[in-house]
This record gives structure tokens, sequence and C-alpha cells, in this order.
């Protein structure tokens, strides 16, 4: 079985026929697959003689990804090989693994001493993205899927670390852009009170949220940042306020602040913190 009767047949067994899937996104993707696969970079000549895909078709499918930065093409002799986007993407993915790596040991430590629920987020493209997540032991814990995405910086405690370490005019424009909506009825949506507890994050090196993003949930977050000095994340806790007294804030700051700082000292760092760009 040749190549393209290869991919024929994993198209078939990954159900191409179901009308969810999309007949010119597996073409690209077999674009892509051959182009990586090949020791040597290909003409239009050569993709067409070993993928199934009429010429004009082909031709839109490359020029997208060449647009897109997913494929280079060279001007004198037109020749297609994969694009530096796929660096971008791996550098990306590769930075997020490697965050995880250093901070599960801390998580699980945290995660002894409290019995909350610990989380590690980060800031992808502008979304604040849940990246690991360990239960906790309580009978009433709080779960997110990993991956999931908190919406609004100023309701939760791992937005307001970033916002708590942009420039001032930065934030201004960040909070101008999303404004500050009301999620739940305790959630902050004036800018002078949401100021003044910037100014303490700042001062304490943790950030609080009070039901602010869900009702009935309390959380901390704390910065992690790389050896350059830039803010890559965030490790805290969460917990229902049966489990998470507002006397108990301090508390489980410090201790969301300590975990951050040893997962810091893990990825190298040891300057002062950056502001985000």
């Amino acid at each position: 079985m040749d190549c393209n009767q290869n991919r024929k047949a994993d198209r078939i067994a990954n159900g191409n026929g179901n009308s969810n899937n999309v007949p010119a996104i597996h073409r690209a993707i077999d674009v892509l697959e051959l182009i990586a696969a090949s020791d040597r970079e290909l003409s239009l000549s050569d993709i067409m003689r070993r993928l199934d895909i009429p010429r004009q078709s082909l031709i839109r499918i490359l020029n997208t990804l060449c647009n897109r930065g997913f494929l280079d093409k060279s001007a004198r002799r037109g020749l297609y090989r994969i694009g530096l986007k796929f660096l971008y993407l791996g550098h990306g993915l590769h930075d997020k693994f490697e965050l995880r790596k250093a901070a599960w040991q801390y998580m699980k430590e945290l995660s002894r001493n409290t019995h909350k629920t610990i989380e590690l987020s980060t800031l992808d493209r502008d979304q604040l993205i849940l990246l690991e997540q360990i239960r906790g032991r309580e009978e009433m814990s709080i779960y997110s899927r990993a991956g999931s995405v908190f919406l609004y910086f100023h309701a939760v405690s791992v937005g307001k670390v970033y916002l708590s370490l942009m420039k001032p005019d930065k934030r201004r424009q960040v909070l101008q852009k999303i404004g500050l909506p009301p999620v739940t009825q305790y959630t902050i949506t004036d800018l002078a009170v949401l100021e003044e507890q910037i100014g303490e994050i700042q001062r304490c090196g943790y950030a609080f949220e009070d039901q602010e993003m869900r009702e009935g949930v309390r959380r901390v977050a704390a910065p992690i940042f790389n050896a350059d000095g830039r803010h890559v994340g965030c490790v805290g806790l969460s917990a229902t306020i049966f489990s998470f007294d507002l006397e108990e804030k301090d508390k489980f700051g410090r201790m969301a602040r300590e975990a951050a700082q040893k997962i810091s000292a893990e990825i190298g760092y040891e300057g002062p913190k950056t502001a985000v760009d």
C-alpha cells in the first residue's frame, strides 16, 4: 500500500465519512504530513503525484498554509518545506510541559499540606488556561478540566496576578477592552476598588478571589517566574466557602506564594520579576 492509500485508509478508519469531519482540513493535514516526512523540498508536481487532491484545491491549500506560516515556499524554485510556525508552536508547548513538570512536586506538597484543590495556570494568547489540577481531598472539592479557560481577568485570582504585573498603561488598555462585567453578585465592577486590590497583590505577592468567578468558591494564586524573570504562570488553591474561611486567606496565600517561589527556583528564576508586556 503506498503513501496515498495509507492516508485514505487512515481517513476511513477515523470516520472521514462522518458529517462532523471537514475534507479540506484532512487534505491540508495530508499535505503537511507529506512535506514533513520528505527528506527534501517538494514541488507542486511532487505533491500532486503523491496526493489525490485536484490541482486548484491543492494550490489554495498550499497558499493558505504558506500565508499562515505552516509552509515556506522558495521564491526561486517554487519548492515547499515546513514553515517556522511549527517551531514557534513547539516552543510554546515545550514551555508548558516544562512548567507542569517543574510544578508537579510542589503542587503535590501543597495538596498534602492543605487538602484543597491545587491549580496550575498559564497565559496563552491572552487567555488564562488551567494547565493542571490536583483535586482536593475534602468531601466538597472543586474540579475543573485541564485546558479550561478563565474568561475574566478581574474576576479570578489568576487574572488579578497578571493584572498586578502589567505596566499601568497596559493594564488600563486590557481593562478598557474587556470591561468589568459582573460574573457573580460578588464580582468587583469598580475600577478604583480593583486597583486598590491590585496594590495589595503587589505588596503581599498573592491574589485572592472571594466568590467573584463562581459563587461558593474562594481562591488564592501566586506568580511563577522563569529564568529570564518573565511571569509564566500561577499556582494556587481553591475550595468552597465551607472549607476556606476568610480568616485563612493570609495563611493559604503565603503557602501558595511559597510554592510559587519553589517552582520559580526550579525553572531557574533568581532575579527580580518583570512586568507583563
